[in-house]
């Protein structure tokens, strides 16, 4: 049984897409524009350091989120909901890796982000929901396919949230499909069904490559500058108040390149 922090995060999830009228039997169609005009949270979308997937956080009291975006679009949109997990939840600004966004911290405060990010782009009522409309198949890999492109999402997190749903109960099958997935068969599958990815801004700026992407909300932010090759070191740190060292390690923490030239905004 779920801990109660983690039912705390789901409960905030259902919420939050009620809040924002995509009521809790339908995919989230578009994120990146709910969390951005919806939730008033600017987002960065950069190439981050190696084994960053996001970050989320507040400078003088004003909250934004960095984004990986050389990381595959199902998994950008899953870093941010798991960022938005944060913000909604009161959490204080945070680096995350790929084990955070993967599910592998023992960190209660991930736990609840990424539980907050499963109920918010999957939720347990629209993961019932399509396996009713399909006929509830017997969950395959095909199947697991089908359902992640249907929410935008990848075949793994599929199968963790038709898990969590209590849709996946059988432990050798759960076990059998597991096997699968750490073998790459949901990619082949992918391939042969011929599915159609989920068209939204994250997956267009990731098809022509407009990295980095630093909303005019965050322009004047000295971390954004600073990844946009605006401003260097000293006078991030300058901007950030601290001496050279510790924005030196910020910047290390967040694997953060400045861009050789201005970006064309």
């Amino acid at each position: 049984m779920a801990g109660s922090h983690v039912s705390e995060a789901v409960a905030e999830a259902r919420v939050a897409r009620q809040q924002l009228g995509l009521g809790l039997d339908q995919p989230v169609h578009d994120i990146l524009r709910v969390v951005e005009e919806t939730q008033r949270l600017p987002v960065a979308l950069l190439r981050l350091g190696e084994g960053v997937a996001g970050a989320y956080v507040v400078r003088r009291g004003h909250p934004f989120i960095f984004l990986n975006g050389a990381q595959p679009v199902p998994r950008q949109r899953f870093t941010l909901a798991h960022e938005l997990g944060h913000h909604r939840l009161g959490h204080a600004a945070v680096v995350d890796g790929v084990n955070e966004i993967e599910g592998k911290s023992k960190d209660p405060l991930e736990q609840q982000a990424n539980a907050f990010a499963g109920e918010f782009l999957a939720p347990d009522q629209a993961l019932h929901g399509w396996m009713e409309a399909n006929g509830d198949p017997l969950v395959t890999i095909p199947i697991l396919c089908r359902l992640a492109t249907w929410f935008g999402i990848s075949a793994p997190a599929a199968f963790v949230r038709l898990s969590q749903a209590s849709v996946l109960r059988n432990q050798r099958q759960k076990q059998d499909l597991q096997t699968l997935l750490k073998r790459g068969a949901h990619r082949g599958a992918e391939r042969a069904l011929g599915l159609e990815a989920v068209e939204d801004t994250l997956a267009r700026i990731s098809r022509e490559g407009e990295l980095p992407r630093v909303p005019a909300a965050m322009r004047d932010n000295a971390l954004a500058a600073y990844a946009a090759g605006l401003i260097d070191l000293d006078r991030l740190a300058g901007a950030l108040r601290q001496d050279r060292a510790s924005a030196e390690r910020l910047v290390d923490e967040l694997g953060l390149v400045p861009v050789a030239a201005e970006p064309d905004w």
